[in-house]
């Protein structure tokens, strides 16, 4: 995948969603749901559950309250080097910082929040530590 995806999760888009109080009824979306929401997503970015150099793991699926008693998940993948690397655009490995966790919010509406794709490469102002260390 050429480009990132970033999630927003604003106030507003939360106002959208159902509201839901522990104790008080079922949970509009489970945690099952959640995650096959999240996972719906994640298959279009990692067919196979792994890219070119990663392998990426269900890590768990947190419930999220906003300031506003508005709730919604965030289901997050654990990623690490595959074992068994393929050669990728630029050769066996992978030249760049590594992923840690791919993290997908899914809303109490059974969607996932507002998301678009963001340029592979970052403004300088929030370029990664290493890379602000060895500009050319």
């Amino acid at each position: 995948m050429d480009a990132e995806t970033v999630f927003s999760v604003t106030k507003e888009t939360l106002e959208a969603t159902p509201g839901w109080n522990p104790g008080a009824g079922p949970i509009p979306v489970s945690a099952a749901d959640a995650i096959q929401i999240a996972s719906d997503f994640h298959k279009r970015i990692a067919p196979e559950g792994r890219t070119d150099s990663f392998v990426f793991d269900l890590a768990g699926a947190t419930l999220v309250r906003s300031e506003d008693d508005r709730w919604y998940w965030v289901v997050q993948y654990r990623v690490h080097f595959d074992p068994l690397p393929t050669p990728n655009r630029v050769g066996n490995g992978w030249a760049g910082p590594m992923p840690k966790h791919s993290r997908y919010p899914v809303l109490m509406n059974g969607e996932l929040a507002p998301h678009k794709p963001i340029s592979a490469k970052l403004p300088e102002a929030v370029q990664p530590v290493d890379a602000m260390n060895h500009r050319e």
